[in-house]
């Protein structure tokens, strides 16, 4: 019934949008001399009353097209043709009505966070999105097979949607650069030049840093050799046997989904100073990813970058992707209740965790970004201890609270050594710049951290019960610090960052901390280590192996 009544709404927003487009626009048609510079509007366009304006630009209307807008997702327009027609049809319309032409520009901001950015800017990020979807789907071509015919249809209204959506960002490009020229004085250019230099000058670390990473986040990496007669990858990959076992998978529907999948994937991943995704896809097949997540902030898991191995088996979307964790410690780390040391992710929407019927994979609603958005959001939180079913009801208990802590000391200690220090020393080919970008641009705002979690973690080494794993785990950090304030320090500058923050270079030994105290005195550094290993063994089974998959 929710379906049903879904589908009748949009079928009653489509009408309506039809209607008005018929109404500014009747007929639809474009002029022919539309794109010359000496257009001028027929004068039957000037007969709608002066009022209109006024009323669309205080109505729901242009943030209701600015949501549609914002959709990314090629899949999602597919199933939402008749919708997206009238969308287009109303735009074209508005777009050669000169006296509607400003509704295209940003509003005031006023009305709402859907009006501060241009419809003609997002009628564009959304024809760029087609047009990559296109793009990958012709690169694909060749492991096309036969689909349904539902899926036939489908695919024959994108085809078709596609130029339109083409035709009518440029149209609306035109009408508002137009718009622009006739309305922007030269005094007034001048002023707003002056306004963005100074607001790139106020620019925060945080938005800085975002600017930067915003051109890694999704990139294409040649994992298998493409002029090879057997499937052979350049580098190691977790499902490299599941790639060769399964051949040449040739399935139109497969891959028309993972071209959405893929386009997606290039306009929607998470970016922000607190936590990122990013995903490498090989050039030729699009069923091959990387994935790099880092810890989001106020986490065990703050700034370490964690990576995932991706393989979309023959029958996806039916079957949900393959994800396997690998940053493990080689197999030493479990760094979440559901992820395993062998790299196991446990997730319902990857059918790894009996979760309830709605909340598992569902070929027509769920998505691989859903599935990134997961373990970004539901698996690397603040207090991964109570992940564990059944430990949730201590939350907040001086027991709890405690076991808690003793936890997170050691993913603290365990993310500075696997998923920072080792990812500067040894990193993933594919990812070797993300990860000397994000070092470089946070170096600072890692060490202090690291710092305040050596502080935190000694002033719980005094509890009777807790506080000798916790000293265990500090000690181990210190060592991990010390040596990443090291690597750090040796860091160049990324390509195009050389001259940012000069005279702010890391002193390898400008905070150093000791660790030869009472506890490690006695002890050489391989007997560390096993200290360290039994500290891993103990959190590893305090979770009960099968309480979680």
């Amino acid at each position: 019934q929710a379906l049903m009544r879904q589908k009748s709404e949009e079928e009653h927003v489509a009408c309506l949008l039809q209607v008005l487009a018929s109404y500014i626009n009747p007929g639809g048609d474009v002029p022919k001399d539309f794109e010359s510079e000496n257009f001028s509007s027929p004068a039957e366009k000037s007969l709608l009353p002066d009022v209109i304006y006024e009323l669309l630009s205080q109505s729901c209307i242009v943030p209701a097209i600015s949501s549609y807008l914002r959709n990314d997702s090629v899949l999602d327009m597919a199933r939402h043709i008749p919708l997206y027609r009238a969308l287009l049809e109303l735009l074209r319309g508005i777009a050669v009505t000169p006296s509607l032409v400003p509704l295209l520009l940003p509003l005031e901001k006023d009305n709402g966070p859907d009006t501060a950015t241009s419809v003609g800017v997002l009628l564009d990020k959304m024809r760029v999105c087609v047009d990559t979807y296109a793009s990958r789907l012709r690169t694909n071509k060749a492991k096309n097979g036969n689909g349904n015919v539902a899926e036939e249809e489908e695919n024959e209204g994108l085809a078709m949607l596609i130029p339109n959506i083409q035709e009518t960002a440029k149209i609306v490009k035109i009408a508002a650069e137009r718009l622009q020229k006739l309305t922007e004085s030269e005094s007034s250019s001048e002023e707003m030049d002056k306004d963005k230099a100074g607001q790139a000058g106020q620019a925060s670390v945080e938005e800085h840093y975002m600017t930067v990473m915003q051109e890694e986040q999704f990139g294409s990496f040649e994992f298998v050799l493409s002029d090879s007669s057997v499937v052979k990858f350049t580098c190691s990959h977790h499902y490299e046997n599941n790639v060769k076992a399964a051949g040449d998978v040739s399935n139109a529907s497969r891959t028309r989904r993972l071209a959405q999948e893929a386009t997606t994937l290039s306009t929607s991943l998470p970016l922000s100073g607190g936590s990122s995704v990013f995903v490498r896809c090989d050039e030729e097949r699009l069923d091959i990813m990387k994935v790099m997540i880092t810890g989001p902030s106020d986490t065990p898991y703050e700034n370490g970058c964690f990576e995932f191995d991706v393989y979309f088996p023959p029958d996806y979307p039916t079957s949900p992707p393959l994800i396997n964790l690998e940053t493990t410690g080689n197999h030493t780390i479990r760094f979440n209740p559901n992820l395993y040391n062998d790299g196991k992710v446990c997730l319902s929407v990857l059918n790894t965790w009996h979760g309830r019927p709605e909340e598992k994979w569902n070929a027509q609603t769920s998505s691989f970004l859903q599935v990134l958005v997961s373990i970004q959001s539901l698996i690397l939180v603040s207090e991964p201890y109570f992940n564990e079913p059944g430990y949730e009801r201590s939350r907040g208990t001086p027991s709890g609270t405690a076991s808690s802590r003793e936890y997170d000391a050691n993913i603290r200690q365990a993310t500075v050594r696997w998923a920072m220090l080792e990812q500067i020393r040894n990193p993933t080919p594919c990812f070797r710049e993300v990860i000397h970008k994000h070092f470089w641009l946070k170096r600072h705002e890692v060490l202090k951290q690291c710092e305040n979690w050596i502080a935190e973690m000694e002033s719980y080494s005094n509890d009777k019960r807790t506080g000798r794993t916790i000293a265990h785990s500090t000690l181990a950090l210190k060592r991990h610090y010390n040596q990443l304030r090291e690597e750090i320090a040796k860091m160049k500058p990324p390509e195009g960052l050389e001259d940012e923050e000069e005279g702010e270079s890391i002193d390898p030994q400008g905070v150093h901390f000791s660790t030869d105290s009472a506890l490690s005195s006695a002890m050489n550094s391989s007997q560390l280590a096993v200290i360290e290993n039994l500290i891993t063994d103990s959190n590893s089974n305090s979770v009960l192996e099968d309480g979680f998959c």
